[in-house]
């Protein structure tokens, strides 16, 4: 069976297990990750080709015990979560260490399923894996941290990784998030060989919750509780099954193989479970636990040596966790008696931006506790009724608008600790409201406040990064609005409108507005949503959604993008439906992929009664809209004189297709002026004889 030699050269194909429905498992980005790190670091190459070799000369001379547990490895579980169903319980992370242990030991019921040509070879690996005692600062843990952060969301997980790491010369990492992908595909999660990780603090495993033990939740599949025990397999030597040369599922495969004597040369398997499988020609060990099968079982006496081999080896660590000095330090050493750990602060609330004369419940989520449950809470609300509570989770009224900060201080026998967080609650007076027609162009240096407060706009984000007015770039005027989201760790940014009285308007009903954004680079695909609210944001409803191929004005470019007088489009939505409405607020919330700045300028709320020939008098400007171009597309043109308007249209050369002038109307129908255009992006410039706007369209 083949060696590894030159894996940079490798084309390493990865799983693509994406399926969106509540009970599919995804693959692992093994492959795919360490293709990167290589890439990144070819110095990754030469620790994986001396880890290969000090692993054949282990395997020569050293006699692997069997029976009893050899090693004891420390570990600690970070769950990244975003106040949902990723902040997982206590429950499941024990319940997947319980797992990951019956896995390793040999312990677990499915061995009886075993096809029998495989019985003599099941391995107990004689490893033991124990959640944390004492963390790196000496203070008492229960093995489990919680960080908030929308990174549970992002890419690849270096996000998440980067938030919080225990000495992984210490401890063996465990991250948990929400989502996951590697190479554009979702998975289930991914571990680097010993040695390969881009730095040491990202050594260890990270996985979906998903695909975390067996309860809460978990999918709870034999796939899913698997996940860690094959994470920690890479995280101690393995490869898949199939070896590392291709994707499992291909012919290709049976030429390449994961240097274990005892697992069959195989294509791999791929969510079935056919224990008569032959895919090379010798029956394939499907029930493997490197393997991508639906029946995921067993590790063979081959695979042990090498496991055991690896925990031997200094190279990432791996001698290091279970060194007896690092189990005392640890407190996961035979005969360490468990203390009552201090516990940690952390709260949440079910809303954070509403209408005063509301209620707004509060949940404690602090963690740390170890042998109780016995917790007292002392609350204080500024602004709030009642303004202190004893309760745990207790529902608070805040009757004044204005931003309001909340603390909580959690004890039990073994101390106490307080999170207190600052204007963390921002309510709105409802009875101050806007008539429309109203502009906002982002001109006063106060924004989002404003001399009369009923003009107030609300901001509003998870992290330091937020909507700020800028003044290098603007559609007309001194400045606009933009934020940068180029962080995959502060997903969404809000804008909130002011509160407007719909009662006396009439028909049409437009908000429009001016946008400029670019991609860092094609894979990204930030999202611009707006929304509107009835009821002073109890409830919001989606109007429109425009992700990177629509929002884009400009081809990706990973320098800051500040957009140029022709690198905007604009937007125009319109809510006839909700003529009559007393309380009605727009939301725009851009939703951050890793991208580039989102700019918005020129923003216009305005109805029947004003209309657009009113708008016109005051500036010049023009929208197209629905964008790309369908059979509803029109141009909307705002000019005081429209006998001086003239249209052209352009393609992407340049070239004048087509002008239009001496306009009727200040609406033109765009598949009556070019009814057969063909697919692609083209531009139409609009002049007024002074300046000249441009619009990118897509047909």
């Amino acid at each position: 069976m083949r060696l590894l030699k030159n894996i940079c050269s490798l084309s390493l194909i990865m799983l693509s297990a994406a399926i969106n429905n509540s009970n599919a498992q995804s693959g692992c980005g093994f492959d795919e990750e360490l293709k990167k790190s290589i890439e990144a670091d070819p110095s990754k190459k030469l620790a994986l080709e001396k880890f290969n070799a000090q692993m054949q000369n282990f395997s020569k001379g050293n006699q692997v015990l069997g029976g009893q547990v050899n090693y004891v490895i420390p570990v600690v579980v970070h769950i990244i979560h975003d106040n949902g169903i990723s902040n997982v319980s206590d429950a499941q992370v024990k319940d997947a260490i319980r797992i990951l242990n019956e896995d390793f030991q040999k312990r677990n019921a499915d061995t009886s399923l075993i096809a029998s040509a495989f019985i003599p070879i099941i391995a107990d690996i004689g490893i033991e894996f124990r959640l944390a005692n004492i963390d790196p600062n000496g203070n008492c843990t229960n093995g489990i941290t919680r960080t908030f952060s929308y990174a549970t969301k992002a890419g690849d997980g270096s996000a998440a990784k980067a938030l919080i790491s225990w000495d992984t010369q210490k401890y063996y990492n465990i991250w948990v998030v929400d989502y996951l992908e590697s190479g554009g595909n979702a998975v289930g999660g991914y571990s680097y060989l010993p040695g390969t990780a881009p730095s040491s603090e990202k050594e260890g495993s990270i996985v979906i919750h998903r695909q975390f033990g067996g309860i809460g939740s978990s999918y709870g599949s034999p796939l899913s509780k698997a996940t860690v025990t094959h994470e920690t397999g890479h995280f101690l030597g393995l490869y898949h099954t199939w070896g590392i040369y291709s994707s499992p599922g291909t012919v290709n495969a049976c030429g390449d193989d994961d240097g274990i004597s005892d697992t069959p040369n195989t294509t791999g398997t791929v969510g079935s479970c056919n224990t008569n499988q032959m895919s090379c020609g010798v029956l394939d060990n499907v029930q493997n636990f490197m393997d991508y099968s639906s029946c995921p079982y067993m590790f063979t006496t081959g695979q042990k040596t090498k496991m055991v081999n690896a925990v031997n080896s200094a190279i990432g660590y791996r001698s290091a966790l279970w060194a007896a000095n690092n189990l005392i330090a640890t407190g996961v050493n035979d005969g360490y008696v468990k203390q009552e750990c201090k516990p940690k602060a952390y709260f949440y609330s079910s809303k954070k931006l509403f209408c005063a004369a509301d209620t707004v419940a509060f949940y404690d989520k602090s963690y740390n506790d170890t042998l109780s449950t016995h917790r007292s809470w002392e609350w204080t609300f500024e602004g709030g009724t009642p303004s202190s509570s004893t309760e745990q989770n207790p529902i608070i009224s805040y009757n004044d608008p204005g931003a309001f900060k909340v603390k909580l201080k959690v004890t039990n026998s073994s101390g106490a600790d307080s999170l207190e967080k600052t204007a963390y609650i921002e309510t709105f007076n409802n009875d101050m409201k806007q008539t429309i027609y109203f502009t906002e162009g982002f001109e006063s240096s106060t924004f989002p406040a404003n001399s009369d407060s009923s003009k107030n706009w609300h901001i509003s984000s998870p992290g330091a990064v937020k909507f700020t007015r800028n003044t290098l770039a603007k559609t007309e005027g001194s400045a606009s609005l933009s934020v940068d989201l180029h962080s995959d760790t502060e997903c969404s940014h809000m804008l909130i409108s002011p509160n407007f009285d719909l009662s006396a308007a009439t028909k049409p009903i437009n908000f429009t507005f001016d946008f400029a954004y670019a991609q860092k680079n094609s894979s990204n695909n930030d999202l611009l949503k707006v929304y509107y609210s009835l009821d002073c944001g109890k409830s919001w409803l989606v109007k429109t959604t425009k992700n990177a191929s629509t929002l884009k004005t400009k081809e990706p470019t990973s320098s800051n993008f500040i957009p140029s007088s022709s690198e905007w489009n604009s937007l125009v939505l319109n809510f006839d439906s909700y003529v009559g409405q007393p309380n009605f607020r727009i939301k725009m919330q851009a939703e951050a992929k890793g991208g580039n700045k989102l700019y918005l300028d020129n923003i216009k709320f305005f109805h029947g009664n004003v209309g657009i020939s009113n708008i016109a008098s005051q500036n010049f400007n023009a929208v197209v809209y629905p964008n790309p171009i369908d059979e509803t597309s029109v141009l909307i043109v705002e000019a005081e004189n429209l006998a001086k308007i003239r249209v052209e249209l352009h393609d992407v050369l340049g070239r004048n297709l087509l002008s239009l002038s001496n306009l009727n109307s200040n609406t033109v129908q765009l598949n009556q002026l070019f009814p057969k255009m063909e697919s692609g992006i083209y531009f139409l410039k609009i002049f007024n004889g002074v300046e000249i706007k441009t619009i990118s369209i897509l047909f």
